[in-house]
């Protein structure tokens, strides 16, 4: 049954040491969440469904999974029960949603649930990397390594993720600005100095009379042309969110874009060797660490063609060889692909291939966000300057207009 189908039941009994317990327990309906609790020989005093939504999703961000793991890492290491150590973590969180999400998996494994199982049932803040990783170390008896690699992977990716949308957002907003302070000009400020001008017997300089021109054409399509831009977004989302050959021309699209696209193309294989590096030294096999990576991956593209790969491999293709057949992985990629598998240290040339892509990005970061400032800071000038000189182009002319 589907995780969202399930109910959420608070119960309170005792435990076979008779002591007094009381916490949550999902289950599909009454009867199955009393049979759970048996089965783990609590005598049930009180069982309710609870009404309220356990946590809210949205409020437990990609920082707090980071954080959360990074904590337990270091109290397992230091040798605290792993119960114990969730209840010194949700204790120490300020964030409600938070605390009741480390609840709820402790209490599943009181339950008697592993740790890995507990993490599935909340796939939102947790994913197939992440469990699967969970899963290896609690069989293998590395769950703390487990952790401290996740901890690390998730931890640059976030401090990667940050420096990439802060090199693309600043000039987004630039340009938005640049577009509402032109568009109030063209509406409200030109057709005043127009009126004023109307009164002049000489002609307008040429570079005015454009200007005037245009101000009088967008005050009559402004309020068409937002209602079409309106109109373009929703059908764009809708067509992104429901057609997989928009969604497959729209990532297409962004790769190719002149700057944006190179440092995608960079993330996504940065991200992509990183986790495959994470997961098959952690002794994931390699159909399920591809697997995992899939599901990490943002891009249809890149998506489509892990899949494709991970078809080849169960056929019986190395992954070199399967890499082979897509272009959209770089030829040194693949050439490292392959001296990994001959010599037998393909974990390792994948995290060097990650590095080398994580550093590649930081070194464009550092070269693009130096300059973006100042390009857009001139793009902004010379949009409402223009229009300012158009307009007062006429006072420095007036002994020929007069």
């Amino acid at each position: 049954m589907p995780l969202n189908s399930y109910r959420v039941f608070i119960y309170r009994g005792r435990n076979c040491q008779g002591q007094y317990i009381e916490g949550r327990v999902r289950a599909e309906n009454n009867q199955w969440a009393k049979y759970k609790l048996r089965k783990k020989g609590i005598k049930i005093q009180s069982l309710q469904k609870s009404w309220d939504i356990p946590f809210r999703t949205q409020a437990i961000k990609a920082s707090d999974i980071t954080q959360l793991t990074r904590q337990l890492s270091i109290l397992l290491k230091a040798g605290i029960p792993i119960r114990r150590s969730f209840d010194i973590i949700a204790s120490s969180s300020k964030k409600s949603a938070l605390k009741q999400l480390i609840r709820d998996i402790n209490n599943d494994i009181f339950l008697g649930d592993s740790l890995a199982k507990s993490l599935r049932n909340h796939p939102r803040q947790f994913n197939d990397i992440f469990c699967n990783m969970v899963n290896i170390g609690e069989i293998s008896g590395t769950l703390t390594s487990s952790l401290e690699r996740l901890a690390q992977h998730y931890e640059k990716a976030e401090y990667l993720s940050r420096r990439v949308k802060k090199a693309l957002t600043y000039p987004f907003i630039v340009l938005i600005i640049a577009i509402l302070v032109s568009s109030v000009m063209l509406t409200k400020v030109i057709p005043n100095f127009a009126e004023a001008y109307q009164e002049f017997s000489a002609d307008l300089p040429l570079y005015t009379q454009l200007v005037i021109g245009i101000s009088d054409s967008f005050s009559h399509i402004w309020r068409y042309l937002l209602s079409s831009l309106i109109i373009c977004y929703i059908s764009i989302s809708i067509a992104l969110r429901n057609s997989l050959l928009a969604k497959r021309i729209a990532h297409q699209t962004v790769l190719k874009l002149p700057l944006a696209g190179d440092i995608l193309k960079k993330v996504m294989l940065g991200r992509f060797t990183k986790i495959l590096a994470t997961t098959i030294s952690a002794g994931l096999p390699i159909v399920d660490a591809l697997k995992s990576a899939a599901s990490a991956i943002d891009n249809l593209c890149y998506k489509e063609a892990i899949n494709c790969i991970r078809k080849d491999i169960i056929k019986g293709l190395s992954l070199h060889r399967a890499l082979s057949k897509h272009a959209i992985f770089p030829v040194t990629l693949k050439q490292m692909v392959d001296i990994g598998e001959e010599s037998g240290s393909l974990a390792s040339i994948l995290d060097k291939a990650s590095e080398i892509y994580e550093r590649d990005i930081e070194m464009k970061l550092d070269t693009i966000i130096p300059l973006i400032e100042p390009v857009m800071m001139i793009t902004l000038g010379l949009m409402v300057g223009g229009l300012l000189v158009a307009m007062y182009l006429p006072v420095f002319q007036l002994g020929h207009i007069f």
